[in-house]
């Protein structure tokens, strides 16, 4: 009798260790499901951004948009989506020719129509989009601590000669808060990493 009890103890015990397996794989996929989807949809955002400067330098290459255009443009767009906080366009010969800032971000815009790029990861991703002719994502490295910064260089054209960029920076902190569904940020903690695992 002993020897079924122990026997039966056992059973239960490997059922329920079984169960709580089962649990915690469920549990495991579904965070993954939910880190897939929440990646898709900030992916799915920056598309779309990306498409709609892409729009912005297309017609600036064509010469459908003007100064004065540009400026009207880029202030809709970056009150039109919150994770857009600075449209900036810039020469071949980088310079800057106009440059649009959100407003929490605009008494401290470091591109001033004018002026030119000096050197730093702005620069170096410049010419990387330059030398390939595609948009480069690329986080400088003097980003704020307090507003992390992510910047999008779109080249411009002229008859498939480079023309200079439209610079799209992107405020990290809203990008997650906008691009990842509520349900997720409530459900966990969201936080971005680069490509080398910091924060």
């Amino acid at each position: 009798p002993v020897a079924a009890v122990l026997l039966f103890l056992a059973a239960i015990l490997s059922a329920f260790a079984y169960l709580r397996m089962e649990e915690l794989d469920r549990e495991q996929e579904a965070l993954k499901r939910d880190v897939e989807y929440a990646q898709q949809r900030v992916r799915l955002r920056l598309l779309e951004r990306q498409e709609q400067l892409m729009r912005v330098a297309r017609d600036l290459s064509n010469q459908d948009l003007e100064r004065g255009d540009f400026v009207n443009r880029t202030e809709d767009l970056i009150s039109q989506y919150p994770e857009l906080q600075a449209i900036t366009w810039i020469d071949a010969g980088r310079r800057i020719i106009a440059s649009r800032a959100a407003p929490s971000l605009a008494a401290s815009n470091p591109w001033v129509a004018g002026e030119k790029l000096s050197p730093g990861d702005t620069e170096t991703t410049f010419g990387l989009a330059r030398d390939l002719l595609q948009p480069v994502y690329s986080q400088p490295a003097a980003s704020s601590p307090t507003m992390p910064m992510l910047q999008l260089h779109t080249p411009l054209t002229d008859q498939s000669r480079f023309a200079g960029v439209i610079l799209g920076e992107y405020s990290i902190d809203n990008l997650l808060r906008y691009a990842v569904p509520t349900e997720l940020s409530a459900k966990y903690a969201v936080a971005l990493l680069d490509s080398n695992g910091n924060l």
